[in-house]
């Protein structure tokens, strides 16, 4: 850097004031923006002019605009500046590292060896021209700036904000980075006027009128790039009206070898090496260098290391009148001398880069070919990102493929895909490469599509790992390996929600397996497999003891993900117990490997599992933000059953609370085209709370039945099925439900894979369907029992419900007391609804209070008593509506709530009923 630093005063200030605050220990970030040769690098060095002065150490890295690039390519220059390496799992590779962990903890050493550096003095780190980033160091800055606000680093990092257009990692980024604290942004406009001016003076060593420089400034905008292009020129009788036009003035004055050496170079990449040039053009070394000297004595190249463009645009200009053949072909010939050297294996990208640059000209079987090395090296390295593009490009590069190798291609770029959180587009490259393999006849093939979203598959959706493992499976050797084991664990898994084998006998079968092989990818496969064939209500403890297998096997393997699933069964286990302090006490554990992992679904599964909780202790806004969170992680990324899972606890929510704004028209426009038939009712049981019966009988007449209802979502369907046959007036169904909840009776409503709701004690529903069946005395004990057990589980809502449904069967019991302990149930029910701020249930308490003070008849409301008098004459729903000026739902509703609360089973029951009170 030379010379005298114009204008940016301001900014310069800024940037003092941010250094001197990260030497306190208070790391902080400045983003650089503005558009091409505005000034960001100049700032910057001039930061590090500051800090070198001070004695604080600085370290650069710049990233290129060359695709060959490999992988964190700023940060390898970054860290070399410091004197260390990159850790081996980004700069080497771990086929084996097909978890997140290796990712963070190889992130994590990255952002240590920066604080360490920046300790005692300070450090300043320059990240140049992010805007050219591959997608994997804009991750690993991201990680960096996370931790490094009680360090003293001081982080500038600049971009193009002209470039960010399609950038979507770099768009990501930002947005991330703009939530951290000590953020800073900076964004450069051109110089006034009179810094032009300024800067042509030194720029010419002479002086400048105003006016001449009001020309400059204006048809440069005050760019001082283009002002410094321009300063040569002041002398000519007109000024060139773009930036090219300059550069190609001093391209014109080079002898035509340099020019077209120039040229090839600058289509090649940023930094000219005169061997590469002289294999790539044929002509001697000698010439090559010779050319190399006049660009650099013609201010186009500048020499640091080696040579390279001295500006952007210049490189720019000198490739734009290249012929198109003959850039495709000097591509050609550099990705040809690169494969020929001892670390072609290291530079797959760069020489995928120009093997893909060279087409049509080029070999598309030697792009395909690099194109998948490389990708297959970024996928080892954990740029998931840069792996999945390289793959895309090595399936459009044009070249014939087998349908093994399509298949191939398809299956790596989904695996990238899938290991980014992408789970949406992964479905859909699977799904075409289960089509490859079955063109291939290779079974293996299709087994391992099958496999490559274990866990994660949607059995209601589109790609359905469990019929291409079955299809696999129909073809293999019915031997043991591990192949064989993860299928029949894949499928004995899926099962519990979409039938076909027996879970439990071929979970079993896979278990035996593996621990036969006695591999531990198998056994990870096969246990997850066991704890979904036994996530019903009776499995609950061997569910735990699966849960410990698999922490152990997790912290044994080093292996985050695993041992974040350990921890998820715990949880689910404990949540069904109810052990809610024990759930709660496991989401510490769990945040801390969610935040390591740093994946989309496992943030999703621990906030799942946080608003779990917070439901059932009431705290529903903080539940409902939570879930927001959930659906902003996963939306547009993986499929509507992830999705389905979050809105479904908030419409239990909007239930509880009666605000009815908790979802949109498009959400709920979501249970209409796309709810699995078991979870139905849930959504039928909230358009009965709203009053809509008419709607909320259609959905549960054509809903799955009690026998279809899956393992893993038995005891809330179940319950929620109770619920409406209280509703609906449906003793033979209720009857039914008890009997299938009274086994489970000691435990609580909850899923037993993947808990998202506590709704309380199982007895409080086994004493909601005894009552529809008439049996109150039972059902008097029975909700007692879920009294008692939702109190000391510490899960108020539900506490509170099950009182007002005591209060409702002792008011129909009607024995000596009843209606006193009722009605003090309802002054309880009434306080803790008016605390948590649950409306309808405070709103039904209150009516019920009315009644059993002589308000209305017994069971009844004011408004519900004038319904049942116009039931009696034989009044239709729409007449008692127009009579009563009310909507013909509302008037429906009523009926309904009638049925239930006399429990009558028809509008004849009510005349006969009303007939007996005259």
């Amino acid at each position: 850097m030379t010379g005298e630093f114009v204008g940016r005063a301001r900014e310069a200030e800024l940037l003092a004031a941010r250094f001197d605050e990260a030497r306190s220990g208070r790391g902080q970030l400045v983003l650089i923006t503005g558009e091409p040769g505005i000034g960001k690098t100049r700032l910057a060095q001039e930061t590090a002019a500051r800090a070198a002065a001070l004695g604080v150490p600085v370290a650069w890295g710049r990233a290129s605009d060359d695709e060959g690039s490999p992988p964190y390519w700023i940060f390898r220059q970054l860290v070399r500046d410091l004197g260390g390496t990159l850790p081996a799992a980004l700069a080497e590779g771990d086929p084996s590292a097909d978890s997140a962990t290796a990712r963070f903890e190889a992130f994590e050493a990255v952002a240590g060896q920066l604080r360490d550096a920046a300790e005692p003095d300070g450090l300043l780190v320059v990240l140049d021209d992010l805007q050219w980033a591959d997608a994997a160091s804009l991750a690993l800055l991201v990680h960096a700036a996370r931790g490094m606000s009680r360090s003293r680093l001081l982080l500038v990092a600049t971009y193009r904000d002209t470039e960010t257009g399609g950038r979507e990692a770099l768009i990501s980024a930002l947005a991330a980075l703009a939530h951290e604290a000590g953020q800073s942004r900076v964004r450069l406009v051109g110089l006034p006027p009179a810094d032009v001016q300024r800067q042509l003076e030194l720029a010419t060593g002479e002086a400048v009128r105003p006016d001449v420089a009001a020309v400059v400034s204006r048809r440069t905008g005050g760019n001082p790039f283009f002002v410094n292009e321009l300063a040569p020129l002041l002398e000519s009788d007109t000024l060139p009206d773009g930036v090219l036009d300059t550069v190609r003035a001093r391209l014109a004055r080079l002898t035509g070898c340099c020019r077209e050496l120039i040229a090839i170079a600058a289509a090649l990449g940023s930094e000219p090496a005169a061997p590469e040039l002289a294999a790539v053009t044929d002509h001697p070394v000698e010439a090559v260098l010779g050319a190399l000297d006049e660009a650099g004595a013609a201010g186009l190249l500048v020499r640091g290391d080696g040579w390279r463009f001295r500006h952007d645009l210049i490189r720019e200009a000198a490739r734009a009148d290249l012929p198109t053949a003959t850039s495709a072909g000097a591509h050609a010939r550099m990705a040809t001398w690169l494969a020929a050297r001892p670390d072609a294996a290291e530079r797959a990208a760069e020489i995928a880069h120009h093997w893909l640059a060279s087409l049509p000209v080029g070999e598309p079987g030697e792009a395909v070919a690099w194109a998948e090395r490389a990708g297959d090296l970024a996928l080892d390295l954990l740029a998931w990102e840069q792996a999945a593009d390289l793959y895309q490009q090595a399936l459009d590069a044009g070249a014939p493929l087998s349908p093994g190798d399509r298949g191939r291609l398809l299956l790596r770029q989904a695996t990238a895909l899938t290991r980014n959180g992408d789970i949406q587009p992964a479905g859909a490259l699977l799904a075409r490469a289960a089509d490859a393999a079955r063109e291939a006849s290779d079974p293996y093939a299709l087994g391992s599509v099958s496999l490559a979203m274990e866990g994660l598959s949607d059995p209601w959706g589109g790609f359905r790992g469990d019929r291409l493992a079955a299809e696999a499976l129909a073809q293999l050797p019915d031997e043991d390996s591990p192949m064989r084991a993860r299928l029949l664990a894949l499928l004995a898994g899926e099962a519990g929600f979409v039938g076909g084998v027996d879970p439990e006998r071929v979970s079993g079968e896979a278990l035996a397996m593996a621990e036969r092989l006695g591999d531990t990818q198998v056994l990870r496969s096969a246990l997850r497999s066991r704890q979904m064939a036994r996530s019903g209500p009776d499995g609950v403890h061997e569910r735990l003891e699966l849960a410990e297998r698999m922490h152990a096997l997790g912290q044994s393997e080093q292996d985050d993900e695993t041992t974040l699933w350990g921890w998820l069964w715990r949880f689910d286990g404990y949540m069904m117990l109810g052990r809610v302090d024990d759930a709660e006490a496991a989401l510490g554990p769990m945040r801390l490997l969610a935040d390591r992992l740093r994946r989309p679904l496992a943030q999703w599964q621990y906030l799942r599992a946080v608003a779990a909780v917070e439901v059932a202790r009431g705290r529903f806004d903080d539940a409902v933000a939570t879930v927001r969170r959930c659906v902003r992680l996963i939306e547009g990324r993986t499929h509507d059953s992830v999705r389905g899972v979050s809105l479904f606890v908030l419409l239990m929510i909007d239930g509880l609370v009666g605000r009815g704004d908790l979802l949109t028209a498009e959400e709920f426009e979501l249970f209409d085209r796309y709810t699995p038939a078991f979870a139905s009712p849930v959504y039928a049981l909230y358009l009965a709370q709203l009053g809509d019966f008419e709607r909320a009988r259609r959905i549960v007449r054509r809903s799955a039945g009690p026998d279809a209802f899956p393992q893993p979502a038995l005891l809330p369907s179940l319950a929620t099925r109770a619920e409406l046959a209280a509703m609906f007036g449906e003793p033979e169904v209720a009857a039914d439900l008890a009997a299938r909840l009274r086994p489970a009776a000691d435990l609580f409503v909850t899923g037993g894979a993947g808990t998202v709701t506590n709704v309380g004690s199982v007895r409080t529903y086994l004493g909601i369907a005894e009552a529809t069946c008439g049996r109150l005395d039972e059902a008097v004990r029975e909700i007692r029992l879920g009294i008692t057990a939702n109190d000391t589980a510490g899960i108020a809502p539900h506490a509170a419900l099950a009182r007002f449904e005591l209060a409702q069967v002792l008011a129909r019991r009607r024995r000596p007391g009843d209606a006193e302990e009722a009605a003090a149930l309802c002054a309880t029910a009434t306080s803790s609804a008016a605390r948590l701020g649950m409306a309808p249930l405070r709103r039904r308490a209150d009516e019920l209070a009315a009644t059993l003070r002589g308000d209305a008849p017994a069971g009844l409301t004011p408004r519900e008593a004038e319904v049942a008098a116009q039931v009696a004459q034989g009044l239709t729903n729409k007449q008692i509506a127009a009579l009563m000026h009310i909507s013909e739902r509302t008037a429906e509703s009523h009926v309904q709530h009638i049925l239930g609360k006399l429990g009558l089973a028809n509008r004849t029951q009510i005349a006969a009923w009303s007939a007996q009170r005259s």
